[in-house]
């Protein structure tokens, strides 16, 4: 009997620290995870710009997340009832992480010589592609920071209407140039809102 306590509670143990570790890790290891996953799976040479949005790490945390309540969740029903059929219950609940792993690997925009192509949060694995031809016209949206105007993000509207917002981060810095010449290439117009800040 008092063997059986001893693997109980060693079990409590380990559950304990994994919900904890768990929880400490889902502060930055979904930065890590996200990052070889999506680069194992969907990182070609043709795509010259390649972006995961932070939509796709904080979904991969939630997921994390769902496991450590759920492992504490069974250590407390465990603690004040004890019943047993619990654990299948749980095992069960645990699978509820498996959609927001899926979502986060899924979610991520990239662009290549064919055009803008975005797989959202909201959808698994449903990338919508815009030409480089189905663009009507280009706006760099630059905005007042602290007295100095930096550029924010392009407003890429669509020819049925759509408006496509890419941040203007590093790596789109770094391909601006790409950027430009396909906009060029496509005979779309390139404004910005320069004007409109300083009236």
């Amino acid at each position: 009997m008092a063997q059986l306590t001893f693997k109980s509670e060693n079990t409590s143990n380990i559950i304990l620290v994994s919900a904890i570790i768990l929880i400490i890790s889902s502060l930055f290891m979904p930065l890590v995870f996200v990052y070889f996953i999506q680069d194992y799976l969907y990182l070609t040479k043709d795509k010259w710009f390649y972006v995961t949005p932070p939509s796709a790490y904080i979904l991969f945390m939630v997921g994390m997340l769902w496991l450590a309540v759920t492992l504490l969740l069974y250590l407390f029903v465990q603690w004040k009832f004890d019943w047993k059929g619990f654990k299948w219950l749980t095992i069960l609940l645990m699978f509820g992480c498996i959609p927001f792993f899926m979502f986060s690997i899924s979610n991520y925009y990239y662009l290549n010589d064919e055009g803008l192509h975005f797989n959202e949060a909201k959808s698994f694995n449903e990338i919508q592609s815009y030409g480089w031809k189905d663009l009507k016209e280009a706006k760099e949206i630059f905005v007042k920071t602290k007295g100095v105007t930096v550029s924010d993000h392009y407003m890429f509207t669509t020819s049925d209407g759509n408006v496509i917002k890419l941040p203007n981060n590093s790596k789109v810095a770094f391909n601006k140039q790409r950027i430009m010449e396909k906009l060029e290439e496509y005979n779309i117009p390139l404004t910005n809102n320069m004007g409109d800040l300083y009236e």
